[in-house]
């Protein structure tokens, strides 16, 4: 009877959750040293290293980084020769000091920053015809947006001479239809009036003449016009900031959180692939951007940069 109460025990006994991240090392210069909870050793710190609590961040001589902090929503700079321990509610400065002390208007990390690669990346695209690379639908495509005039676009299809867009509501009634040259456009303020918080649906032809070569169709959902006006509030501000200190890819981080925090993936996933750009690999930053691409049907990043 022992034997089996203790075999019994053994096999309920739950298993710890990971600890969450409470910030991230949004810049690093020199020589900055990251100590996790419960480890005596140091290792090399990186931009972009998420910081768990517990974990301790010392810098050397004549070195700096910048975190961010997101359960009091700030961010900082730490001093040459300098310690922090970042616990789950606050933080300690151990040695040296901090400057460029600040509030951020939103810190929400990502719920999971740690994902596998999708594996359904054609999600949302129908096609005419099979081919190589479909046709992809970038934006709005399955996302949120915060205005009543979105900006649509696509990537070019090959032998296309022009594009057929339109947009329905939900009882499929036709609000626009236009003829495009190029590969965007955006909702005119003469069409038919969108609503706050309700979803549409659109859909592009390609065509050659009057033949159709490919089409995509996909969806998007205007916010609640309060949701919107948070969001465009707090993306104003951490534009400012990132003109004011464009070393530092914090304020992008947080654009990044904010856009996946109100659903507005494909803007997003736009702001991981800078950042991958900007700071080289990050296992989190990549899976972050395949988990989302696979949400929005993309099977590769837009080129170039949206205008």
């Amino acid at each position: 009877m022992g034997r089996r109460f203790i075999w019994l025990a053994f096999f309920v006994a739950p298993v710890l959750p990971a600890a969450e991240p409470v910030g991230l090392l949004s810049m690093v210069s020199g020589e900055v040293q990251l100590i996790r909870a419960g480890e005596s050793a140091p290792s090399a710190a990186r931009t972009a290293d998420l910081i768990g609590a517990g974990d301790r961040v010392l810098t050397g001589a004549n070195s700096e980084a910048t975190f961010l902090f997101c359960p009091e929503s700030r961010a900082a700079k730490m001093m040459a020769q300098s310690e922090v321990q970042f616990d789950t509610a606050s933080l300690a400065v151990k040695k040296g000091k901090l400057a460029e002390e600040r509030k951020v208007p939103t810190c929400r990390l990502p719920a999971s920053l740690v994902l596998a690669a999708a594996s359904k990346l054609q999600a949302g695209n129908m096609r005419l015809r099979p081919g190589d690379r479909p046709m992809l639908l970038r934006s709005p495509a399955n996302t949120l947006v915060t205005s009543l005039t979105p900006r649509f676009r696509w990537d070019p299809v090959e032998n296309a001479a022009g594009y057929e867009i339109k947009l329905q509501d939900r009882e499929e009634r036709i609000l626009w239809k236009s003829d495009v040259s190029g590969t965007e456009i955006s909702y005119p303020s003469t069409a038919s009036p969108l609503a706050w918080g309700q979803k549409y649906r659109w859909r592009v032809t390609a065509k050659s003449g009057e033949d159709a070569v490919d089409e995509a169709g996909s969806s998007f959902q205007v916010m609640p016009n309060d949701q919107a006006e948070k969001v465009r509030a707090a993306a104003a501000e951490l534009d400012q900031q990132r003109t004011a200190n464009p070393g530092d890819i914090g304020p992008l981080f947080l654009l990044a959180f904010l856009y996946e925090d109100n659903g507005m993936l494909d803007e997003a996933v736009r702001l991981y692939g800078e950042l991958a750009q900007r700071m080289g690999p990050q296992d989190w930053v990549q899976n972050r951007m395949n988990d989302l691409m696979g949400k929005l049907g993309w099977d590769r990043l837009e080129s170039g940069t949206p205008r």
